[in-house]
């Protein structure tokens, strides 16, 4: 047992304590503390992205943000590691992230605005995948551990028709025997519940993944009643249920796959807005989990991007459009790059159903759907969007932009810490950092995205090279 001083947070939202060991100070990372308090603890032999683990016993100074977590599974539950903060305290640890993050890599600070938070920061997701216990609970799993789920009674992060769907599957896969699967074993059956929910209209849409299909009689008389059950619990909760999916994936590790997609009941697909735009959904469209904080990052990046009637524009990593489509209604021209064929099939029927005839959709690498973009908008580009994954959009693809020299870049980030270096590379070309607007896109954790506005210096719109040869690096 240790007496430990949390003296700031870490990346992860993990209170950061010293302790000596073999003569030296070394970093212990303290979960569920924060800056300031004085806490014992127990150094545990759990290591978690390389820092060594110690667990809370007891809070001897609190700071004065802490608050009793509201979810009976807070501390053992991975979905939420926050609920300990007061919320307002959480929204302003956010914005101090991004501006330590943007100091450290040299960067401005300054320009970082206040963090844009929620009125109501509970209930917000419209998408949950949940884990199967051993026993066919749906649940999340612990914190640091991929394969030891954690049946919940209740979820605050979820909209309650969500977890609706959650119960009643676990009390079906408890009446009919049927196994979570083991992630060490590679035995059982239920993978994962992916449960969806509309903003727009409410409706909700279920995939359930195994490791096998319901081919053999057990298993489509268990599926068929698992359609009954759920159909019946929408139709009391008084929700429309747009469709029910079992889903066969038979590979070894633990991402989500679609080997063998069957649709059990419903339609089969969502429709949700977002930004005045109308969006088809199946269960592997990727799209923005908090809808309420979705309009927020939207509107500030069309906000910080100022486009006019006749820009051209790109969008890198376009996804299903959600970026291009709202910036394509006030542009002469946009065009869109996204390496997955799904999504951009959906991108243009995503297109067709809004009714935006000036966009094009390449299914592309991104550095080489840069060079076709550009010779699709005839050379000039006064706008460039980006909006890469975690992992960033990387040196190769930020010094080529650089070079092809856009007068504005809005980057959408979902990590500040791939964004900062990407950021930088520009700096190389005459870019400067004019401003950050950060948004909490999952309260009650550590986690925070945000938009930034990149401007290059003496460079205009006109002066951007037309008709040269295709950058190939």
């Amino acid at each position: 047992m240790r007496v430990l001083r949390i003296e700031r947070l870490d990346r992860r939202g993990f209170g950061q304590a010293e302790v000596e060991r073999q003569g030296r100070l070394r970093p212990v990372a303290v979960p569920y503390t924060l800056p300031g308090e004085t806490v014992r603890a127990v150094l545990t032999d759990w290591r978690f992205k390389g820092h060594r683990i110690a667990a809370v016993q007891t809070v001897l100074e609190r700071h004065p943000a802490r608050i009793e977590p509201r979810c009976p599974h807070f501390g053992t539950c991975g979905g939420c590691t926050w609920q300990h903060i007061d919320y307002a305290a959480q929204v302003a640890f956010k914005t101090e992230r991004v501006r330590d993050l943007l100091e450290a890599h040299g960067l401005p600070a300054d320009v970082v605005r206040p963090a844009v938070g929620m009125d109501e920061p509970w209930h917000y997701r419209n998408k949950m995948e949940f884990t199967f216990a051993p026993d066919g609970a749906p649940g999340l799993n612990r914190l640091g551990h991929y394969d030891r789920p954690v049946p919940l009674d209740v979820c605050y992060i979820a909209h309650p028709h969500m977890f609706r769907m959650a119960a009643e599957t676990a009390a079906w896969a408890r009446a009919h025997g049927l196994p979570g699967y083991d992630k060490r074993r590679h035995e059982g059956l239920l993978r994962y519940l992916m449960v969806r929910r509309a903003r727009s209209d409410g409706a909700v849409l279920v995939a359930l993944f195994a490791a096998r299909p319901p081919d053999d009689p057990a298993l489509q008389a268990a599926a068929r009643d698992w359609v009954a059950r759920l159909q019946a619990a929408a139709d009391e909760a008084g929700f429309r249920l747009a469709g029910l999916y079992w889903v066969a994936y038979g590979g070894l590790s633990d991402a989500v796959g679609y080997d063998d997609v069957r649709l059990l009941a419903g339609e089969g697909f969502l429709v949700d807005t977002l930004g005045g735009m109308r969006y088809r959904l199946l269960p592997q469209t990727f799209f923005q989990t908090n809808p309420v904080q979705a309009e927020a990052l939207l509107e500030a990046a069309l906000a910080l991007a100022e486009p006019e009637p006749d820009m051209r524009a790109i969008d890198l990593f376009s996804g299903v459009g959600t970026f291009t489509l709202p910036l394509a209604r006030k542009v002469s021209a946009a065009v869109g790059v996204e390496l997955v064929p799904e999504s951009v099939e959906a991108a243009w029927e995503n297109a067709r159903e809004n009714a935006v005839p000036n966009v094009t959709f390449l299914a592309d690498d991104v550095r080489r759907g840069l060079d076709r973009a550009v010779e699709h908008l005839g050379g000039r580009v006064d706008l460039l969007f980006l909006d890469p994954p975690r992992s960033g959009a990387g040196g190769k693809v930020m010094r080529k932009i650089g070079r092809l020299g856009p007068p504005v870049v809005i980057y959408v980030s979902c990590n500040p810490e791939t964004f900062a270096p990407d950021v930088r590379e520009l700096s190389a070309f005459g870019y400067r950092l004019v401003a950050v607007q950060p948004v909490d896109m999952f309260p009650q954790t550590a986690h925070v995205e945000l938009v930034a506005r990149l401007e290059r210096a003496g460079r205009s719109s006109e002066q951007t090279p037309r008709n040269q040869a295709p950058d190939r690096s």
